[in-house]
């Protein structure tokens, strides 16, 4: 018994030896293996984050690559702060390439640590829940929470984050078609950036300013900003935003119908583009040359650079971006009478077009409704391409109409600016002057005479703005109602015009017509001459017509090349007279552009007020199916309601 006590004493004293060296050689390798990991301590955080900025400037593809990286590596080491803070620069590097799903799960990920973020952090993260909103076409969404970064970075010192915030609301706006508060917001980030003296973030500003004067149709001004922008990062190197540039300054060109220039700079773009790390930027240079070639009518081309830029439709995430593919494809299949295939990609479309609000979307819905009309004549169902011009027609005049309301709005914030202006550096004056009054107070009475110097300055000032306001009230009354392009009356204020004059004379025996002519094949104009051209045919039609009406009669430009001239107490034998008037001076004067004499016709319907008519509606309508006659019949003739 006792020896095999002692047997049990010694196995059990060598096992509990054996374990203990095992535990210490545990214990050593986990000490050489911490020596060997880095500190993972804020300098080195910090020196990480700097090094993914300068990669994220050259090229986002090759930052995300690197902080993905820098996750896995350091899973096991990186604090709860550490891991939010480099996951907040990865999403950023996600939205800038456009990978939302990524960015998506991301987010879902950061949520859930918001309590270990700063301020300054959660503010970041803000700006990134917005644009997951905004890319996801939730804009509600993506206003409210902007709002509330704004309201929480008001209460920072940090410049820098302020002028991201402001650059965030302002591009908000412009992708929201509220171009003036995106103007507003570019400014005030514009100024912070102008004290800082930063050029890169002058030049990020600039170049998203220049979306803003897109939208405003300022293509002159957009073009000038994109270049001066694109200049600075070809000058430094930075590869994926001199990418950028290129893409949105060829979009600015397909907007001013200058096709060779938009496929050179694609060309440029898709040259850089296979030296950044994310391959599918090339999609963006593809489907803007199939743009380009398709607005020079090269089908070939345009669908060959269609069917390149579908290998990556499906990695599309943005609906605004999915839609445009689509009624490029659209057009290229009609221009190759692909009838049911172009059905198909436009009902697609349609369905898409449907998730976006109308008031952001206009211009899209025009491409839409002029493609679906192209369709409908395409298979010979002329009544329902009727039914879609109809429709272009209200799009465009609604289109038309927050053109003039942006031009108005244009003219109010330049002269809200210089006012705000004015009011700080009169605020400045004041807080000089009380300083003044309190360090010197022997001097009373000369601060008096100052400040009622001060007084009678604002008073003049004041005077001065209410003239500049008079003047600027008299030119919105004459853009409000005036065609830019014609000097005539615009479709709104011919509209009202008959209107009211229908409304007096409906309880009596005057006669009252109408006439409304068209330009007959007026689009093969402006394809064989050029836009300049078309506008000097449209001004001299104008010039030509104003001539052939009495004095007493009001004309009006309606549409893109149509007109309606209103006649008062006029019968309809008259009127007809006035109609064959107009058409032979048009026929017979011929219009020199410098380089081509170009002859044109047009066609017009005459429609009489009747006791069966109800409402002026019902009178136009009567002299459009007048015109629409003249049309079927042959153009250049002149129909009535009769």
């Amino acid at each position: 018994m006792q020896i095999q006590q002692g047997r049990c004493f010694n196995y059990l004293h060598s096992r509990v030896s054996l374990l203990s060296f095992f535990a210490c050689l545990y214990l050593y390798c986990a000490t050489l293996n911490a020596a060997q990991q880095p500190v993972l301590d804020a300098k080195w955080l910090t020196t990480q984050l700097e090094l993914a900025h300068k990669k994220s400037i050259q090229d986002p593809g090759d930052a995300a690559e690197f902080l993905e990286h820098l996750i896995k590596q350091h899973s096991t080491h990186l604090s709860a702060i550490q891991r939010s803070e480099l996951q907040l620069h990865l999403a950023d590097n996600y939205l800038l390439l456009g990978e939302l799903s990524k960015a998506i799960a991301l987010e879902r990920l950061l949520a859930n640590e918001l309590t270990v973020l700063n301020n300054e952090s959660l503010i970041r993260y803000y700006l990134i829940k917005s644009t997951i909103y905004s890319y996801s076409g939730q804009a509600d969404k993506s206003l409210a929470i902007l709002n509330t970064a704004e309201q929480q970075v008001e209460q920072l010192e940090n410049e820098k984050l302020k002028s991201k915030v402001y650059g965030a609301l302002a591009s908000f706006y412009v992708y929201n078609h509220d171009d003036i508060k995106a103007l507003d917001y570019f400014y005030k980030s514009y100024e912070i950036i102008k004290r800082s003296g930063d050029l890169l973030d002058l030049a990020y500003i600039e170049s998203t300013m220049a979306k803003s004067y897109e939208y405003l149709f300022d293509y002159d001004k957009a073009l000038e900003l994109q270049l001066k922008a694109l200049a600075y990062f070809l000058k430094n190197d930075l590869m994926f935003d001199s990418l950028v540039s290129y893409f949105h300054s060829a979009k600015i060109y397909l907007k001013m119908k200058r096709g060779q220039e938009a496929i050179a700079s694609s060309q440029k773009m898709l040259a850089m583009a296979g030296q950044v790390a994310n391959e599918n930027l090339v999609y963006y240079g593809y489907i803007i040359l199939a743009e380009a070639y398709l607005l020079e009518q090269d089908i070939a081309q345009a669908n060959h650079y269609l069917s390149l830029s579908s290998q990556y439709f499906d990695k599309l995430e943005d609906v605004a971006n999915i839609a445009n593919h689509l009624y490029i494809q659209a057009a290229i299949e009609l221009a190759q009478n692909l009838t049911d295939q172009a059905a198909k990609t436009l009902a697609k479309a349609q369905l898409l077009s449907e998730q976006i609000p109308i008031e952001n979307s206009i211009t899209s819905l025009l491409k839409l409704a002029n493609l679906q009309t192209e369709l409908a004549v395409q298979q010979n169902d002329y009544r329902l391409a009727y039914k879609y011009q109809q429709d272009f027609i209200a799009l465009n005049e609604q289109h038309y109409n927050k053109v003039r309301e942006i031009a108005r709005s244009r003219h109010k914030v330049e002269f809200d600016i210089k006012q705000v202006k004015l009011e700080k550096q009169l605020l400045k004056k004041d807080k000089e002057l009380n300083e003044f009054s309190l360090q010197e107070i022997k001097q009373q009475h000369a601060l008096q005479n100052t400040i009622m110097f001060s007084v009678l300055l604002l008073f003049l000032l004041l005077l001065l703005f209410s003239w500049r306001q008079y003047r600027l009230k008299r030119k919105f009354s004459v853009l409000a109602n005036t065609d830019f392009l014609t000097g005539v009356a615009n479709r709104r204020k011919i509209m009202d015009f008959a209107e009211s004059q229908w409304l007096e004379l409906k309880s009596d025996n005057h006669n009252f017509c109408l006439i409304i002519f068209d330009l007959d094949h007026f689009k093969s104009i402006n394809d064989e001459f050029g836009h300049p051209a078309g506008d000097l045919v449209l001004k001299s039609i104008t010039e030509t017509a104003q001539r052939a009406i009495r004095e007493h009669d009001i004309l009006g430009r309606i549409g893109g090349e149509e007109f309606l001239v209103v006649l008062n107490n006029t019968p309809l034998v008259e009127a007809t007279e006035i109609a064959y008037r107009i058409k032979s001076d048009i026929e017979k004067t011929p219009i020199n552009d410098g380089e081509n004499v170009i002859k044109i016709t047009a066609s017009f319907g005459v429609a009489q007020k009747r006791a069966q008519l109800h409402s002026f509606k019902d009178l136009l309508k009567n002299a459009d199916k007048a015109l629409y006659a003249a049309k079927e019949r042959g153009r250049n003739r002149v129909e009535t309601d009769e």
